[in-house]
């Protein structure tokens, strides 16, 4: 078999013009994207050759060729490549003309829009399941091959994610609304990513430069006082380092002279609810310093730990099995990191599982007595809570009894959604995205485009691989007649991420995740706040919440409970 190849021919637009400038990255299926065969940018006249010597790659015995399409550091096109063609015809997608730079940066800020840095280009090898911030929890499944064209359709207004288009009434579940920004608050907490842009720049996949993803409030304290001075208040103007910096007045987020929040991770000012809860948080270290008497050091331990304490028993009770999540506590059998390995977020859970809250979002969200609407709307829209990333008017601070149940409260909180294969309309049409392609617009779409192009496996396959979870097949859930309206392969397995949704609704009603999403997002989390060497649980496991606790049972301690100390809510 001959160790020099060359795969080459002409790529183009859909209008059949030449594509120059397009940067093609041609690897192995068998290798993964962390070892590119070769890589070219094509000429002119759209035109590109690749050549590679299958000696300079020991594990090369049978190449697979698989190439993407790049522009401006985006894929353009993705395309299954025979080994030595040199005539292969490749098409690129139209890239919307009209986006301004600023506009796309805002849309990457919001949550579940913008690319992980390091999420793209992690290998599948079993051995070394993670190599920087991201990995895999099963690297010897097989990935879905799914039609990249039918995961764009599956997601748009009308479809069958649409929960307009459905013919039932959308149910809700026994839970408070405010737990999906909890969990919006809490994958912040483990994704941010504060290294300066030449960090980012130098180590471009996140394998040696990176922060160990913790569940330890680096969205509230960033790099501490003596660091970020700007977030935390200044003895010269009368304030104390020991306390981070609040806005003025009640419920206002710190802001510069152009009204851009001073918080150490952006996405926290992203939509009206978040961004409230942001400033609890800050405040809710104040409060420890305050009323506790602590020095900041104390605090911000005591701070993590009630926090780290809330996502273990109540955030993960709610959202999970509470059997499989008791078992997880026991023993995790997925995600294990050893004593000198440095954690990794699983591709697995930051790009299906855990995205299972977009399903649960409401349509519209009550946040006080006189106001309600829309999540997300343009600055002009009236209907809208806040287009985000700008100061909250105090007519529309968030009365958190509308969100968490609160004892002896009067006002119940609104609950969420019920988790299922189906999305708020405004969410498969998002406003503050200006692409002109309709499925960069939907949120649907965008999920399932990312599990295709990070190489995730079917739900059915990783349900396989967990001997307690049965497998659902496509018939149970109705995925046979999505195949059949979009003229798919009956067989064709569920996107991980749909599979998710469609568990949940199929055996939890809903309530809560089921078999499969239970389990990664359980060992994940767990995994994380276990493996954290600051970590109430390394530290001492017997810790018990010290803070006052009215809306709760002794000995614990819950997000209403955070809140109150935070805030001194009154009934």
């Amino acid at each position: 078999m001959p160790t020099e190849h060359t795969v080459a021919g002409d790529v183009r637009r859909s209008d059949g013009t030449p594509a120059a400038g397009i940067e093609i990255v041609v690897v192995d299926a068998d290798l993964g994207l962390d070892d590119p065969l070769g890589h070219v940018t094509t000429r002119g006249d759209g035109r590109f050759e690749v050549r590679f010597s299958a000696d300079a790659h020991e594990e090369l015995t049978d190449p697979d060729p698989h190439g993407y399409g790049f522009a401006d550091g985006e894929v353009v096109g993705e395309w299954s490549l025979t080994l030595d063609e040199e005539d292969h015809e490749l098409t690129v997608e139209d890239r919307s003309s009209h986006t301004h730079p600023m506009m796309e940066a805002v849309e990457d800020m919001h949550h579940g829009m913008g690319g992980q840095r390091g999420m793209s280009n992690v290998p599948r090898d079993p051995p070394h399941p993670g190599r920087g911030r991201f990995g895999r929890m099963f690297p010897h499944l097989e990935a879905a091959h799914h039609d990249v064209e039918f995961l764009r359709e599956l997601g748009l207004p009308g479809g069958p994610l649409d929960e307009d288009a459905a013919p039932e009434n959308v149910d809700t579940a026994n839970v408070p609304a405010g737990f999906v920004f909890l969990g919006q608050f809490i994958d912040h907490d483990i994704t941010l990513d504060p290294l300066s842009s030449l960090s980012r720049q130098n180590d471009p996949d996140a394998i040696r430069n990176f922060r160990t993803p913790g569940l330890d409030l680096d969205s509230v304290y960033g790099a501490g006082p003596e660091v970020d001075r700007f977030r935390y208040q200044s003895p010269m103007a009368g304030g104390s380092r020991e306390l981070l910096l609040l806005g003025d007045g009640d419920h206002f987020l710190p802001r510069n002279h152009e009204d851009v929040a001073l918080i150490a991770d952006p996405r926290n000012d992203e939509n009206l609810i978040l961004s409230q809860f942001q400033y609890a948080m800050l405040n809710f270290h104040n409060a420890i310093v305050e009323r506790e008497s602590e020095e900041f050091e104390r605090a911000q331990q005591l701070a993590r730990w009630h926090y780290q304490w809330i996502v273990l028993e109540e955030y993960l009770p709610t959202v999970c099995d509470e059997d499989i999540v008791e078992s997880v506590r026991d023993e995790r059998r997925f995600f294990t990191v050893g004593p000198d390995e440095r954690p990794f977020l699983p591709l697995e859970f930051a790009g299906a599982a855990y995205r299972f809250g977009h399903s649960q979002v409401r349509r519209r969200h009550r946040v006080n007595d006189s106001t309600e609407g829309k999540l997300f709307g343009s600055p002009m829209d009236d209907d809208a809570l806040s287009p985000g990333f700008q100061p909250v008017s105090p007519a529309d601070a968030v009365d958190w009894r509308y969100l968490f149940d609160f004892e002896r409260a009067e006002t119940r909180p609104q609950d969420v959604r019920a988790i299922d294969p189906k999305l708020s309309s405004e969410l498969l049409d998002l406003p503050f995205v200006t692409a002109d392609a309709d499925w960069r617009r939907s949120l649907a779409s965008r999920n399932l485009v990312r599990g295709r192009r990070l190489g995730l496996p079917s739900g059915q396959t990783i349900a396989r691989a967990m001997p307690d979870a049965p497998v659902l097949h496509n018939h149970d859930v109705g995925f046979d007649e999505v195949l059949s309206r979009f003229g798919r392969p009956e067989g064709t397995e569920m996107p991980l991420w749909y599979y998710v949704l469609a568990e949940a609704r199929e055996l939890a009603d809903g309530e809560h995740l089921g078999p499969v999403g239970s389990r990664i997002v359980a060992e994940v989390l767990v995994g994380l706040i276990a493996s954290d060497t600051s970590s109430f649980l390394t530290i001492q496991p017997d810790w018990t919440p010290t803070l006052p606790a009215p809306h709760s049972a002794a000995g614990e301690f819950g997000t209403a409970d955070l809140l109150e100390f935070a805030l001194e809510i009154t009934d």
